[in-house]
Order: C-alpha cells, then structure tokens, then sequence
C-alpha cells in the first residue's frame, strides 16, 4: 500500500517535469531548424557607432587579424582610423579597417559619412569594404571608397586586396568634383555575383566586374596620407557615423 501510495505520488510530480521537458525540447529543435532553414540573405548589422572602444568590437561583432595594418577606433558617435599617415614605401597602406563575419557572397553596405574638415592638402578616405578577410599577414577582398574632399581633386576607386601589405590592383578608378565625398553623404557598395557596383547618396557612381574573389564579409575602412606631413593628426577629423551592412538574396 505504501509503495502504491509513493509511486502515485513520484508520477504526481515527475509526470509534468516530464512533460515540460519534452516540450522545451521540442521547441528548441524547431528553433533549430528554422534557423538553419532561414535565408542567409537575411543576415544584417547596423550600427551608430554609440560608445567609445579601442580597437572597435561591438561585443565581438567586428573582426581585425591583421598585424600589418591599422584599427579602428569609435568615440562619440564616430568611427575613425588610427594610422600616422607617414609611413612610407608599402607602409603608407596600412589602411586601418574592421569587418564582420558570417554574411552570405553577396552582400551590400552603406555608412553615413563624417567630415568635419575636409582637407586637400592630404589624403584621407572613406571605404565600405566587401568580401573582405583578414589574417596576420594577408588582407583580401574589394576596397570601394572615395576621397573627403568635393572639388576638383575628389575621385573614387574600387581596389582589389591581393594578401600582403601594398599589394593590390584598382579595377576602376574615377575623378572629379561629382565623386568626392561631404560631410552627410551615404557612401554604399555591393557585390553580387561578380559585379560590383558604388553609390553616392543612391546614384552610381561606378561599376566592375571581378571573379577573384567568392566568400568574405563587408566592412569599413579608413585611409590617411599625409604628403609634407599635412593633415598629421587628422583622424578625427573625418569617419562613419553610422553603418548597414546585409545579404543580398540567395540562401547560401
């Protein structure tokens, strides 16, 4: 009588632990699959850049192997670059850069821009990066970017990383007043397929195709020349304020 009693009383209180259970399992296998069902074209990250961090992470969202190139860095709202601008040889493009991970081939990404003294006498640039991979030693992928100025002396490039520091091949390259870039605009790149296509404030601005390249994540990235030591210090000076980065269709 007494075991009939306490075995009552085992299936009272195990029976619906059980049944919790198995639906909290159930539940997450659903999950589980959903997950793996959903497109990776639905993959985004956006981003003010609010906070201050040296380099940028975001709770580990932004990646940089790299050793032989600058970080980047965010305060007040804006991210920015951390290189001395002169170097030189094939030092002088140690671009500082950050990228994400886990984004599907094709992909497309856009930043407002920060330029608070636009200064011809250097070279500072802005560059939505695409496809991009990094390690110690090799930096990869497609580098879309225009230069902070809007006169005579503005133009935008797309530029092709080939592994080691200095190495690379530019794929298109334009110049006047209509491809620089101001304070406010929205600088956007994106790569599907092997076409890649840059926009300024939504107009095009240039286009290319490529093969060399099938996997990396987008980007941003910054670049500082100081020719005669002008511009020395500038970094602040000019930067994303904020980002967007997602898949472009597909599932893989």
């Amino acid at each position: 009588m007494k075991l009939n009693i306490r075995t009552r009383l085992l299936k009272a209180v195990w029976m619906p632990l059980l049944a919790l259970w198995l639906f909290s399992a159930a539940s997450q296998a659903a999950d589980t699959v959903a997950d793996a069902a959903r497109p990776k074209s639905e993959v985004t990250y956006t981003t003010t850049f609010d906070g201050d961090e040296k380099p940028l992470s975001e709770d580990g969202k932004w990646v940089h192997n790299g050793l032989d190139w600058a970080k980047v860095r965010k305060s007040g709202g804006i991210a920015y670059g951390t290189q001395s601008g002169t170097n030189g040889g094939a030092q002088r493009y140690d671009d500082s850069y950050a990228h994400l991970s886990g984004f599907p081939p094709d992909q497309e990404a856009w930043g407002k821009v920060y330029i608070a003294k636009p200064d011809p006498s250097c070279h500072q640039e802005l560059e939505i990066l695409l496809r991009w991979t990094s390690s110690a030693h090799s930096t990869t992928g497609y580098e879309c970017f225009a230069r902070c100025t809007s006169d005579a002396s503005s133009y935008l490039q797309i530029v092709r990383w080939e592994g080691p520091l200095g190495k690379f091949t530019y794929l298109a390259n334009k110049g006047g007043v209509e491809y620089g870039l101001k304070s406010g605009d929205t600088l956007k790149a994106s790569i599907v397929g092997n076409l890649i296509t840059v926009h300024i404030n939504g107009v095009e601005k240039a286009r290319v195709k490529d093969d060399t390249y099938k996997t990396g994540n987008p980007g941003i990235g910054l670049f500082l020349q100081c020719s005669g030591r002008h511009g020395v210090g500038s970094n602040k000076d000019y930067g994303f304020k904020s980002f967007t980065a997602r898949g472009v269709g597909g599932t893989d």
